[in-house]
This record gives C-alpha cells, sequence and structure tokens, in this order.
C-alpha cells in the first residue's frame, strides 16, 4: 500500500522574521497548510531551557496552544543549526554542551506533543574528518550521545528521532552505505534497551548529495537509490530544488533545478514502505527585509501549488478528516 503523504512547511524560511506563533498564522492562512514543522529556538533555547527549564516548557506549552486554535499539527521538530551535531567536537565539553543542544529539542518537541525530533548525525571540522583514526574516534563519541537522546526521547514521550542525512563526509551519513552502518549501531542499542529508548530514522533532504567531485557514486546523489535501500527506514523527506553540485536551493519550476516532483512522489508513492511519510518544503527566505518576505511567500505559494498537482497526477487526494494524501488510484 502506498503510504500516506503529511505534506506542511518547515519553518525556517520564517525563523528570523515571525515570532512562533505568528509563523503558525503564516503557514495556516496565507500557504493554506495545516502541518508545520518547528525548528529550534537555538540562538537562545539552549540556555533558556537549561536556566529556567519550567518556563522553557511554558513558553512552548502556549506556542502548542495557539497551533491548536489554528487547526495546524506540529509533527515535529527540527533543527536550523547544526549546533547539535558538535557532538562529534574533540573537545568533551563541547560534546556535552551539544547534548544539551538536542536534549533542549527533545523537550521541546514533547511540549508540542510532536512524534519526531530531527537533527544530523554530527559535524566535524574538515582537519578531523581527513584524519581516519580521529574521524572514527569522534564518529563513535557522537554515537554515545546519540544513545543518550534515544532515552531521552522515550523518557519525555516522544516516538523517534530522525538523521537528516547530509550532504558532506564531515556531517556522517553523507552516503548510503554509512547510513546503513549508522542504523545497525542504533538499531541493536534499541533492541536491547527496547523499554527506555525511541528508535531512530531518516530524513531524505532532496537539496542534500555529495557532488561528483567529491564521491564518485551516482548512488549516493539518487533519491531511487536511497528509497530503494531505506524503505523502511526513511519517513520524513525535505523538499527543495538544487543544483547538480547540491550547492544552491532553490523553490520549483526555477531553471537549472534537477528534481522532478512527480519523479520524487512516484518513488515514494512505489518504494517507500511505511505507512506514511512527511515532506516538508524546507527551502529559507529572504531574512528581515519586507521585500524579501512577500517574494518568500510568493515563491512558497507556487512550489505549494506544483506540489499539489504532483500528488494529484499521481493518484493521491487530500484527506478532509487530517489533510494527509492519501493513495486512491495508480496513475
Amino acid at each position: 500500500m502506498a503510504p500516506k503523504i503529511i505534506f506542511g512547511v518547515n519553518l525556517n524560511f520564517a525563523k528570523y522574521v515571525y515570532g512562533r506563533k505568528r509563523s503558525i498564522e503564516v503557514a495556516r492562512r496565507q500557504l493554506g497548510l495545516r502541518h508545520v514543522e518547528m525548528v529550534a529556538d537555538n540562538d537562545f533555547g539552549p540556555v533558556f531551557y537549561q536556566r529556567a527549564p519550567e518556563a522553557f516548557r511554558s513558553y512552548h506549552w502556549q506556542i502548542a496552544d495557539h497551533a491548536k486554535s489554528q487547526g495546524v499539527q506540529l509533527p515535529g521538530v527540527f533543527t536550523v543549526y547544526r549546533d547539535a551535531g558538535a557532538i562529534a567536537h574533540g573537545h568533551p565539553e563541547i560534546r556535552e554542551s551539544a547534548y544539551h543542544v538536542g536534549l533542549s529539542l527533545i523537550e521541546q518537541a514533547a511540549c508540542y506533543g510532536s512524534k519526531y525530533v530531527g537533527m544530523s548525525l554530527f559535524t566535524m571540522n574538515r582537519e578531523e574528518a581527513e584524519d581516519p583514526e580521529r574521524y572514527q574516534a569522534s564518529y563513535f563519541s557522537s554515537l554515545d550521545l546519540w544513545k543518550r537522546w534515544m532515552t531521552d526521547a522515550r523518557r519525555l514521550g516522544v516516538r523517534q528521532l530522525l538523521i537528516e542525512m547530509s550532504a558532506a563526509y564531515r556531517e556522517g551519513c553523507s552516503t548510503i552505505e554509512e547510513t546503513q552502518a549508522t542504523l545497525l549501531i542504533l538499531d541493536e542499542h534499541h533492541r536491547n534497551n527496547p523499554d527506555n529508548t525511541a528508535g531512530v530514522g531518516i530524513c531524505y533532504d532532496t537539496g542534500h548529495g555529495i557532488s561528483p567531485g567529491e564521491n564518485r557514486d551516482d548512488a549516493n546523489r539518487d533519491f531511487h537509490a536511497w528509497f530503494s535501500a531505506l524503505p523502511d527506514r526513511i519517513f520524513e523527506v525535505h523538499l527543495k530544488n538544487t543544483d547538480p553540485e547540491f550547492l544552491e536551493t532553490w523553490h520549483f519550476k526555477q531553471s537549472g533545478g534537477i528534481i522532478d516532483l512527480t519523479q520524487l512522489f512516484q518513488s515514494i508513492r512505489d518504494t517507500l514502505t511505511g505507512s506514511e511519510v512527511h515532506v516538508f518544503l524546507e527551502i529559507p527566505g529572504k531574512r528581515g527585509r519586507e521585500i524579501g518576505e512577500k517574494r518568500t511567500i510568493e515563491a512558497h505559494l507556487a512550489s505549494i501549488q506544483l506540489v499539489r498537482e504532483a500528488l494529484e497526477s499521481l493518484g493521491y487526494r487530500e484527506d478532509p478528516e487530517d489533510f494527509g494524501w492519501v493513495h486512491t488510484r495508480r496513475a
């Protein structure tokens, strides 16, 4: 059976323009969407959480109530920065600080009643990544902290953690092979601790991929190959257009883009085996300028319309009960 597609927008386009409540209103009233992926306040959120955890929770409970009043669901929280990725840093105190960044995201998601939290596996300075021994040591240090997050997520009622596949070796899970190896390690930890850990899945980003000059394997830049290799592990797709080198991000219907929406959704329909897949437009907008804000809304509306047309052409219809897209026929 084709998975249900939960289509919405990631709020990174609004992070530096509107507050959380206003951003939700923009998504609902101007973009016409009912599903919103919240981004973290990593500029103040982790410190806020550590200094005043109850005030932090109260702040996010109010946002959750506002979303409900607008008829908007908040299925997940994703970091817009890579602060949590510093869990691979060589300095133990920096690793521990990064752990608390991730913990604050999980607490934020718990306040919303969200299903998942998403982060990059880690980030690493290039000089560390180019040293095989340092890379391996940092890789396994980061997985130790992911295991702690798995426990935190279960304790706080967040169903799942998502690793966002990356576009660079030094950010981890940039290849199918490394992603599979990472899941094997974390899956074993989950199997050994089924009652106190959350599971881990993958977020595929259509704008991420190692360029041909950096990686000879075409599969690592091909969403068909990723979906085929991980059909039961990809639970979310970040949607954007990009160029052949994966250097820029665009909306759809712009020249030079390599992502074909119909092919993408057909591959999701025919390959992924989960009951549902979250698909969120994740395209940053111009920040802090009114003309840029206006153009960002217009571009989002154009991309949303193209997504809807692609889904309908493949036999999907929007369910008025929960506003997910359900497959009704073969195109």
